[in-house]
């Protein structure tokens, strides 16, 4: 039988990001829903009676129990805060911190320094292990996999909300590649 109707996420075509609106001069005429960052104005209350505006979110310093995740690879591999680290900065140039939960900082770094310390048992003992695959090839899969789906959600936030023309989807992904993890 059919499905009837249409599903849950599917509907209509996405949004179109605020960056191309800026540059195409709003051919909606519409508000545009634009993000204020680095201490800007904040709006005031309509009225004495209302409530004021709830505090923007930054995202908070690194948390302690990422570099307790390192088990594998030594100094070989990057740390999970490093990459923690370079993730924040790269979201902070794309002016879209405060809207970025921080949770997903955390485990885009905690499941790449999985997947790494993977890659790295795998290089270690070999892919195939007495005649079968070895269970890291499996859980770097895993790992690789979980990873994409974290970023996946942080690139719509960012590529929908920044000002700034963010190049490609693979940006941060080829920042990881460059410095050699």
């Amino acid at each position: 039988m059919g499905k009837r109707g249409p599903q849950p996420g599917s509907g209509g075509r996405p949004k179109k990001p605020v960056a191309d609106k800026v540059l195409e001069g709003n051919p909606g005429r519409r508000e545009l829903t634009v993000v204020k960052f680095d201490g800007g104005e904040k709006p005031e209350p309509k009225s004495p009676g209302t409530a004021p505006p709830p505090k923007s979110r930054t995202p908070r310093g690194m948390p302690s129990y990422l570099d307790i995740t390192a088990k594998e690879g030594g100094d070989v591999l990057p740390s999970a805060g490093e990459i923690f680290a370079m993730l924040s900065a790269w979201i902070a140039s794309s002016g879209c911190a405060d809207i970025v939960a921080p949770s997903l900082l955390e485990d885009f770094a905690f499941l790449r320094r999985g997947y790494l310390e993977c890659e790295y048992m795998n290089r270690k003992l070999g892919r195939i292990a007495s005649g079968k695959r070895s269970p890291y090839v499996n859980m770097a899969l895993d790992y690789q996999k979980a990873m994409m789906a974290v970023y996946n959600q942080i690139w719509m936030i960012v590529s929908q909300n920044s000002q700034a023309n963010v190049e490609g989807k693979n940006e941060f992904l080829n920042v990881l590649l460059n410095r050699g993890f």
